[in-house]
């Protein structure tokens, strides 16, 4: 059904306002590339993965999850995950996480919402 929208006050122009990643909406995908019961830092993933790149950090039942990316489409996540097995990274297996408006769902829910073909 349609969700009533909250009125927001207006807004400044947009040519001043950082860029500010909003709320994740519809079906997204992101590579987790570790998960872990301590926090760690970007120097532990160049010193243990020699990864340089962007992740995120999801806290999820005592387990702190890491994850880099994030993709509208399975392909193009499914892609990274080949480019950081291909780069060499060492990461314990990486695989592809699905989400429903932020919420993690398995990739088989994401793609019957979205419509994508499952691919290996």
């Amino acid at each position: 059904g349609a969700t009533a929208q909250k009125e927001k006050p207006k807004a400044k122009p947009k040519t001043t306002t950082p860029k500010v990643t909003g709320p994740e909406t519809g079906v997204t995908y992101k590579v987790q590339i570790m998960a872990a019961h301590r926090e760690v830092g970007s120097e532990y993933f160049d010193r243990q993965f020699h990864y340089g790149g962007d992740f995120s950090i999801e806290r999820h039942e005592g387990w702190i999850k890491y994850v880099a990316g994030r993709h509208s489409e399975y392909s193009s996540a499914r892609d990274q995950r080949q480019g950081f097995i291909s780069a060499g990274h060492n990461f314990r297996g990486p695989f592809v996480t699905a989400y429903n408006n932020g919420d993690r769902i398995t990739v088989q829910e994401a793609l019957m919402i979205s419509h994508q073909k499952w691919a290996q």
